[in-house]
């Protein structure tokens, strides 16, 4: 009796925020416990074969995702069936128990060493995105990149991240932000559309058509070329406080969308994992806040944003780090909705900008990104109480 009792306590406790190398049972600690000058100089050990095997995979999920594959939201019953997939994984991945032989129609479950990738079938992609779920002991940290097409160089970033923080999850998109608006014709950020163009000239006809048996490697590459769609027009919402002063939201942007697998699966883990803290990686055009390198918000939850912009600032040099709304008054990613429903669940939600000449010399540079990676670390940052 005795020994299932504390069988039944061990298995709580590693679902619900065991990480690596401490244990905390109670809210975070506070910032003091982890200075910004010591969280600059940590620079934990990667296994660097693991991480490019991930790499790989994850570029194959991706493929087509600029152009070719049609996005499909969930429907109601495909949500939950989604949602208990992803409960039933977290809670074998953290008691290393073996991975749900069940999966959605659709889906399948891989396992890459020590993480799992909850990932698409390869011919049934419609822009669910991938879910990258760490076994065994790890930090409660969600590291999610919405944007990885439309905000080049935050996906590199946001895996340095989570291998850097051990954290349990990391969250990505797998087709482009705007590529449920099939008539626009360019990238938010993209600089040179007529070398994009000029790549479908040599393409094979119906190539368009067979989606992921295309080799599509140059026209999928993590830069802004090749691109298909369009922003809309009106304030961009990772800008706006003002939901009805927004553009109007497109299906296919996760971060905004109120419907998508990439949500449902964010929604199950904050409810889930005891202490969770998120980190959602995007990135603006220099001219949106000039002399300005990285934007850090805690979008009206009770996060430190304040804290965590403190530890940034000495590992990622000659970048003025500001937060929101103190410094700037956009970017802040206040009308998120990961961030509304951490705030609904009493969840620390960390929204971090990034410059495109900062993402620019982090995806340069190995040692920089790491140094960046290991600063970002928001388990110890003190709770705030909800901003009003």
């Amino acid at each position: 009796m005795k020994k299932a009792r504390w069988a039944g306590l061990l298995s709580t406790t590693l679902l619900f925020g065991c990480g690596a190398p401490s244990c905390p049972k109670s809210p975070p600690a506070p910032a003091a416990a982890c200075p910004p000058s010591e969280a600059s100089a940590m620079m934990p050990q990667v296994d660097e074969e693991a991480t490019k095997a991930l790499e790989e995979r994850i570029a194959k999920l991706r493929k087509g995702g600029r152009r070719t594959v049609t996005y499909k939201a969930p429907t109601n019953d495909e949500e939950r069936a989604y949602a208990a997939w992803v409960r039933d994984a977290l809670v074998a991945a953290t008691e290393r128990k073996e991975p749900p032989k069940k999966a959605p129609e659709g889906f399948s479950l891989r396992v890459l060493g020590d993480v799992w990738l909850l990932e698409e079938a390869r011919k049934k992609k419609r822009g669910a995105g991938v879910i990258v779920m760490r076994t065994g002991r790890a930090r409660p940290i969600l590291v999610e990149a919405p944007h990885t097409f439309y905000d080049a160089g935050t996906l590199p970033i946001a895996l340095s991240v989570f291998d850097a923080q051990a954290a349990r999850v990391l969250l990505i998109n797998t087709v482009h932000r705007y590529i449920d608006k099939p008539e626009a014709a360019k990238d938010g950020g993209a600089k040179d559309e007529k070398a994009a163009a000029g790549k479908d000239k040599d393409k094979p006809k119906g190539t368009e058509a067979e989606g992921d048996e295309v080799d599509e490697k140059d026209d999928d590459k993590d830069d802004d070329k090749g691109a298909a769609v369009e922003e809309p027009a009106g304030v961009d919402r990772d800008e706006a406080d003002d939901a009805n002063a927004a553009a109007p939201v497109v299906a296919s942007d996760v971060a905004h969308a109120e419907r998508s697998f990439f949500h449902a699966a964010h929604r199950e883990l904050v409810a889930l994992v005891q202490g969770a803290v998120t980190v959602q990686i995007h990135g603006f055009k220099d001219d949106k806040s000039e002399g300005t390198g990285i934007i850090v918000s805690a979008a009206k939850t009770n996060a430190d944003a304040a804290s965590l912009a403190a530890r940034l600032g000495p590992a990622v040099t000659d970048t003025s780090v500001k937060i929101y709304p103190t410094d700037v008054s956009i970017l802040g990613g206040t009308i998120n909705q990961q961030a509304r429903t951490c705030r609904e669940l009493g969840a620390p939600f960390f929204h971090v900008e990034i410059s495109r000449t900062v993402r620019d010399a982090l995806g340069a540079d190995k040692q920089k990104r790491a140094r960046f990676a290991a600063a970002l670390d928001p388990i110890f940052a003190r709770s705030l109480p909800p901003n009003p």
